[in-house]
């Protein structure tokens, strides 16, 4: 697999909605890693149909990873690692000082954003978080429907989006929040995925393999989780006769710059 650095565009975000409340990354760089046949594949209908409810509804604790840590190859961006599909692209977000701060996977013209947050001990923040984001979306001009999703409440929201100064346009995306052990993960759904429940299923299914490493240390709720830019692919063989889907990788990633 190759992982390529470069500048881009940054998506616009829903108009009048805050950084707290979308999780706007402020990014304006990305690193972006693109599978090959050396990475075992992602089927968008396994391990769960279209529509069903995983049977994990949160990424993985590291505490509670066991062997499932090392049974398909991962990204190590340091407090979320994150896992390699042929047909998947990972993309690190970069804000302006070239800091990681977010994970977007995408596949099969979807993509889920995915930002991690320290959280306090014992109380969830998702009801909070939800009602933000909520408010903000409708300040901007855009509707918001809460409903019941694969991972419990979620918002689908058509929000007003700045495409260039003084233009908009509209776009459907779906917001979905994880309250773990101290942690607390956002993921924004956008592209099929956000509407369609057939083409979010393959991402649904990846959140759930995702692993959250909070550390020890002391930190305010809401302050972002810390990531770093992968270095390799961490993930050793599975067992003798692994599933298709968890094939394991030959080689690590290369890295070219673009100027």
């Amino acid at each position: 697999m190759g992982l390529r650095r470069g500048r881009s565009k940054k998506a616009g975000q829903p108009e009048g909605a805050d950084s707290a409340a979308t999780g706007d990354t402020g990014s304006n760089a990305d690193e972006q890693l693109a599978g090959d046949e050396q990475v075992p594949e992602l089927d968008g209908g396994d391990p769960v149909e279209a529509g069903e409810a995983p049977a994990r509804r949160r990424p993985l604790d590291e505490t509670e990873a066991g062997d499932d840590d090392t049974a398909m190859p991962r990204l190590d961006l340091g407090s979320m690692r994150v896992p390699v599909f042929a047909d998947m692209e990972v993309r690190v977000e970069l804000n302006e000082q070239q800091q990681p701060v977010a994970a977007s996977l995408l596949h099969q013209g979807s993509s889920v954003q995915l930002l991690a947050f320290a959280a306090p001990r014992g109380d969830g923040i998702w009801d909070d978080v939800r009602a933000e984001i909520a408010e903000s979306v409708r300040t901007g001009g855009g509707q918001v429907e809460e409903a019941d999703g694969a991972f419990g409440p979620e918002l689908r929201v058509r929000a007003r989006t700045q495409v260039q100064p003084g233009q908009f346009a509209e776009q459907n995306l779906r917001f979905v929040g994880f309250d773990g052990p101290r942690w607390f993960v956002r993921g924004v759904f956008s592209g099929p995925a956000a509407t369609n429940p057939q083409q979010a299923a393959g991402l649904e299914a990846v959140v759930t393999r995702v692993i959250i490493s909070r550390g020890s240390e002391p930190m305010a709720p809401r302050d972002p989780l810390p990531l770093r830019l992968p270095t390799d692919v961490t993930g050793v063989p599975a067992p003798a006769e692994p599933p298709k889907t968890l094939d394991p990788f030959v080689r690590g990633p290369e890295i070219t710059e673009i100027q």
